[in-house]
């Protein structure tokens, strides 16, 4: 499944304009206008001038006006009108006196009959005083409407101002693109979506230059680390400096001042850089320098003011291009720099030492441990395993042992930890042996593989906090519920900040298994008061907890809080650049939400950028429920090859461990199964989950499970226990399935128009979409027409919220059977795109006559409109019906 194709991507050449539209048509409207001479372009190198130009000159020259392009540059600069001797007659441009040459021009443009003549020049600041006079002159004199690029910051000749100043032509200034416009010209560049790390670090080494972001895009592709995984690119690794970008970026900056080259060797090394830090190493005058030429930017930051590069692909093509021993020599002074200062932020201690071990120097046994402590907070496994395992050589002691027992394990490699793991009698405070406990229970559990004690086990309550995990992912909801609660509730010395998560998160999920929403929100407040504490320090925490309250809101079945809540957080970790892992994490929460919803394409693009993001980080073997959760996304919407084709490569994947999660996954393979029409199947694989989790004493999950059974035609036999289920539990989305499923089971089309209504104020958007569409068969069937008609239009809504679904309880082809056979036909022939005159001619009718069918057919399925008269009736807009297509349909 997973593909690799870096030769798709369009070449650089044919990108397409993106958010330059109200620009283009300043242009294309000015063109039009004879009082207006043209139009001057203004922006900052690679924002898109020549681009543009190039697109309305096109665009232009297809409409019929002859056209003519001249680009200036510093070689033809020094010779008049040296930008412009392409456009005299060949005979006459070479030894021919300025004046002659300049009339020469003129009279070419000066012809009268046809369309206005466009004439572009590009980089109009390069021009001699000939050449800008010559412009000035057709834009003043003659028909001619001039189209100029020039740089913003660079001085134009005078006479080229003036055209703007006088009104002759009007100014469009450039600006950067927005995110939005970014991750649109990328996709739209390269064929195929990107993940959200992906996109969003192109988009800030672009800064919104579209030069820069086309070109890095490019330089990945050439160097394999952009690569098409899964349907998205990804961009894997460290970003190569292709040659053809080193000298694009060159240009660009247009660096001649080495002081002004010495302040961006400096950022491109280290940014942001605190200014006087900045102006330490390099000098005031130099930033003052780099900064009015566009190259860097000085922002506040709280108390203090930081300096940056205003685009940091710059420091990418700097640092690779850098002379080594420079390289070195700035990470030195940098390094005594931090040294110097004081250290009060989080990363202090990481960013030190990395610019010790760059510079070539060493660092303490302590301050390598505080480092690989940072790095492994951010999840920068790779870096944080060799700080640690430098810390030990440098006599970093148990402490460093610990710490790269911990990043092994974050990594899933527990036979590693377990070899480096330090011996009890070495771990002599409290802090130690806690941090030692959590170790060695995640080592055993993932080791051996032995199901964890059932009731209250006895040990280390920095243990039992991990033990209270593994026993809900077993299967054991009642016995986790219970120590996590009493690990978060009694009295006695405070719990390391991981082991209070995991307490908090073991409860927060089995809450929402038992359906308690209250104590969901309790506990996860709990862990959140927690997290906050170590916010700064280990947001990995935050985003832990934070996530399982969105999966027990999920499972109790209150999916628009679930919803909202979980948005948020993906964005605040795609925007804050959080690790690829976490960005990842909150993708699966956003993919599971989204399905439970209905909602699935949003579901299959989430859940299809974790199984990229989390490709290679996966310490508790979760893909196949990843991949699972794709394959049931893909069934809900009838694509049976996709659902198939991910279900087989999660079979091949090491089954994830746990009771809860082979119900999860069976419920998959039901979905699958209902794809393909095989309802006993489904039936089947729904009603074994259901057995599962009830055995597990989860009665959401067995809750879910029945419902789907339900969904699948066995109503009758999940229908007692779903009763059971809400009788027990508090959560409201029991009674609606229990509603829903005595519906089915007894073709009540009321109690099913019920059970729609309260299954979408929960979120339940597919389910209730099921429910109103199969009230409305229901209806339909007896003749109820203003209670058909009513379900139908409930249906079709919330149908547009699932975007793409399609379950065997979401069909909707029988809704014309309460149309009349003229009727029908004029429905048809109208959705097919016929005008009323044409529909009155083919079928022999009035306009008038055809008029009122189509507005009792617009009545009687509660649509309006050409397009949603075509989406009911499936008949694709503008394309001609079959010669059958007008028959009334059996019933």
């Amino acid at each position: 499944m997973a593909e690799r194709h870096s030769h798709d991507a369009r070449p650089g050449n044919l990108w397409p304009l993106v958010g330059r539209a109200a620009a283009l048509r300043t242009v294309l409207d000015a063109a039009t206008q004879a009082d207006v001479g043209g139009v001057m372009i203004v922006g900052t190198p690679g924002v898109g001038r020549t681009r543009l130009a190039k697109e309305a000159v096109t665009r232009l020259a297809a409409a019929g006006h002859p056209t003519a392009w001249a680009t200036g540059t510093r070689a033809a600069g020094a010779i008049p009108l040296g930008s412009l001797l392409h456009l005299a007659p060949p005979h006459d441009a070479a030894g021919s006196v300025t004046g002659h040459l300049f009339g020469q021009i003129v009279e070419r443009f000066s012809a009268p009959t046809g369309k206005r003549p466009v004439f572009v020049v590009d980089d109009t600041h390069l021009l001699d005083n000939a050449s800008a006079a010559l412009v000035y002159q057709l834009a003043v004199h003659t028909r001619t409407f001039v189209l100029l690029t020039v740089r913003q910051g660079q001085t134009a000749p005078d006479v080229m101002t003036a055209l703007w100043k006088e009104g002759v032509a009007h100014r469009v200034e450039l600006r950067p693109l927005s995110d939005s416009e970014m991750d649109t010209l990328l996709e739209r560049g390269l064929g195929a979506p990107l993940d959200a790390v992906t996109r969003h670090t192109f988009r800030r080494l672009s800064a919104g230059n579209p030069l820069v972001l086309r070109e890095l895009a490019q330089s990945a592709l050439e160097g394999s680390t952009l690569l098409r995984l899964d349907g998205l690119w990804h961009l894997g690794g460290h970003l190569r400096i292709t040659g053809r970008l080193g000298d694009l970026i060159e240009a660009q900056m247009q660096v001649d001042d080495p002081a002004v080259l010495g302040v961006l060797e400096v950022l491109a090394c280290k940014e942001p850089l605190g200014q006087p830090v900045l102006e330490d190493l390099t000098g005031h005058s130099a930033v003052v320098r780099a900064e009015r030429q566009g190259l860097v930017t000085v922002e506040p930051s709280g108390a203090r003011r930081q300096t940056r590069l205003t685009i940091p692909a710059y420091g990418e093509v700097i640092r690779a291009r850098m002379p080594r021993a420079q390289a070195h020599a700035i990470w030195a002074r940098l390094a005594d720099s931090l040294a110097a200062s004081p250290r009060r932020r989080a990363d202090d201690a990481l960013e030190l030492v990395m610019c010790r071990l760059t510079a070539g120097r060493d660092s303490s046994g302590q301050e390598l441990l505080a480092a690989a402590e940072r790095a492994a907070e951010r999840l920068e496994l790779e870096v944080a395993e060799r700080l640690a395992t430098a810390s030990g050589a440098a006599d970093g002691g148990v402490d460093a042992k610990l710490t790269l027992a911990e990043v092994m394990a974050l990594q899933g490699r527990f036979a590693d930890a377990a070899d480096v793991l330090p011996a009890p009698a070495d771990c002599d405070n409290e802090e130690r042996a806690d941090r030692r406990a959590i170790l060695r229970e995640k080592i055993e559990y993932w080791q051996h593989e032995t199901a964890p004690t059932q009731g209250n086990p006895t040990g280390e309550r920095a243990a039992e906090a991990v033990r209270a995990w593994t026993m809900l992912i077993e299967g054991h909801v009642a016995g986790a519920l219970s120590i996590g609660t009493a690990l978060l509730t009694r009295p006695g010395p405070r719990l390391p900040a991981e082991a209070a998560a995991r307490a908090a998160t073991a409860v927060v999920i089995a809450a929402g298994l038992m359906g308690d929403i209250r104590l969901v929100e309790r506990a996860s407040a709990t862990g959140l008061e927690v997290a906050s504490a170590h916010r700064t320090a280990s947001p990995w925490i935050q985003a832990q907890v934070g996530a399982a309250r969105c999966l027990a809101l999920l499972l109790a079945g209150a999916l628009t809080t679930a919803a909202k809540s979980v948005e948020i957080a993906y964005r605040e970790a795609v925007e804050t650049q959080l690790a690829a892992p976490m960005v990842g994490m909150w993708a699966i929460v956003c993919g599971l939400v989204a399905k439970a919803q209905g909602r699935v394409k949003p579901a299959q693009q989430a859940l299809r950028e974790a199984v990229v993001l989390l490709s290679e980080h996966d310490p508790l073997r979760l893909q196949g429920v990843y991949l699972a959760e794709l394959a049931g996304a893909h069934a809900m919407a009838g694509d049976t090859v996709q659902a198939d084709a991910w279900l087989s490569r999660m079979d091949g994947c090491p089954p994830p461990r746990g009771a809860l999660i082979d119900a999860w996954i069976e419920r998959d393979r039901a979905w699958v199964a209902a794809a393909a029409l095989d309802l006993p199947t489904a039936a089947g694989h729904a009603l074994r989950a259901a057995k599962t989790a009830g055995k597990a004493g989860a009665p959401m999950l067995e809750a879910l499970a029945l419902f789907d059974a339900a969904r699948f035609g066995a109503a009758n036999e999940a229908c007692d226990r779903l009763h059971q289920v809400a009788r027990d539990t508090a959560a409201p989305a029991t009674t609606a399935f229990a509603t829903m499923a005595t519906a089915l089971a007894t073709d009540d089309a009321h109690l099913l128009g019920e059970a729609a209504e309260r299954l979408h104020r929960l979120g339940h958007l597919l389910p209730a979409a099921e429910a109103a569409a199969t009230a409305h068969r229901l209806h339909a069937g007896a003749r109820r027409r203003t209670a058909a008609k009513a379900a139908l239009v409930f249906a079709r809504e919330l149908l547009t919220e699932c975007d793409g679904a399609r379950t065997p309880l979401t069909d909707l082809t029988g809704s014309e059977v309460s149309l009349t056979p003229r009727e029908l036909q004029v429905a048809k022939l109208t959705a097919a795109g016929l005008p009323g005159r044409a529909v009155a001619e083919r079928l022999g009718l009035s306009l008038r006559t055809v008029n009122n069918h189509l507005g009792r057919v617009y009545a009687k399925l509660g649509v309006s409109g050409r397009d949603a008269l075509a989406q009911v009736l499936g008949q694709p807009e503008g394309e001609e019906p079959h010669a059958d297509a007008c028959r009334m349909r059996p019933n």
